[in-house]
């Protein structure tokens, strides 16, 4: 039986990922952690425990502790905070993750737009707001080193981007691509053998989460997310966010883990997750695309745990 512990379980990346395991295996065990337990991470995992967050000096060794005495094959790290604690931490410690380098780099956003552009891939233009000011505007202000869409401001003018970088520390000022309703999420993933396959949503957020999605096919955002996968040395899956601009599809962020539509891709048949485990317990997978035009949707639902009407 394998033992997997998911950390971060009470979002909704863990919980994708526990649904994605469970649907496709009756000989696993699953454990989920998390730093609270009010959240309902407990119900998609056979067992959970509460840790400490990974900027603890503790988080570390009860993590090792807890793979220890549970006897855990692997770890698979959701969050992007213990993401980057647990690839640059022991090596002795079995996990699922795309690569220490590409996690080094694309946690940060500055970073990530300076090595694409190094593959002579064009990205939008992106800058350090503790250091410098936008040439241009509108222009967008985001975090440098986290993700999410709830963090980001359009900026109009010298003064608001003034305001804003004295405001928020450890942003980027990047280029506002358009059209706004012409995003691609788009999932990636290499063999450890170098064989490449991806999919590629076009989406609507609601409350920083995909709601619909359609699967879509462009040939020049199939060839940008191929030179990715070889110039970074990818192997495992990652998510990469787009735009198509007038003159060509435009990255403009990449998430080194898997993304909250990991659960989606299952269903449609874009198993990532269960190709990151197999390939790690050294078994065969068959990569597949899914067919274009394919819609796929979130849906909700809930649970009551304890009390209710009297």
């Amino acid at each position: 039986m394998k033992r997997v512990l998911i950390t971060a379980i009470g979002g909704d990346i863990g919980q994708s990922i526990a649904q994605c395991l469970k649907n496709k295996y009756d000989d696993i065990y699953l454990f989920g952690t998390d730093v609270n337990d009010k959240h309902g991470g407990s119900l998609y995992v056979d067992e959970y425990i509460t840790i400490p967050a990974a900027n603890d000096s503790l988080y570390l060794d009860c993590l090792k502790k807890l793979v220890s005495e549970n006897d855990i094959d692997v770890i698979i790290p959701v969050n992007e905070s213990e993401l980057r604690v647990l690839a640059n931490g022991p090596d002795n410690l079995k996990m699922i993750h795309c690569g220490k380098e590409i996690i080094n780099i694309g946690l940060d956003k500055l970073k990530t737009m300076e090595s694409l552009e190094s593959f002579g891939i064009e990205v939008p233009w992106t800058i350090d707001a503790d250091k410098e000011m936008p040439k241009t505007y509108p222009c967008i202000i985001k975090p440098r080193s986290s993700s999410g869409s709830k963090s980001i401001f359009v900026i109009n003018s010298e003064k608001e981007a003034n305001v804003f970088s004295s405001k928020f520390a450890g942003c980027v000022f990047q280029e506002l691509l358009e059209p706004h309703d012409k995003e691609l999420t788009c999932c990636l993933y290499r063999t450890k053998y170098g064989h490449v396959e991806s999919i590629q949503l076009e989406r609507l957020l609601s409350g920083g989460l995909t709601r619909w999605a359609k699967v879509v096919n462009y040939k020049q955002v199939e060839k940008l997310l191929y030179v990715i996968a070889n110039g970074w040395n990818l192997k495992g899956s990652l998510n990469v966010q787009l735009r198509l601009t007038d003159n060509r599809p435009m990255v403009f962020e990449i998430n080194p883990r898997f993304s909250s539509t990991a659960y989606m891709r299952h269903e449609l048949g874009f198993t990532d997750v269960i190709w990151s485990l197999k390939e790690f317990f050294d078994e065969p997978i068959n990569l597949r695309s899914v067919e274009t035009g394919t819609i796929v949707v979130r849906t909700q639902g809930v649970t009551i745990l304890s009390g209710g009407l009297n």
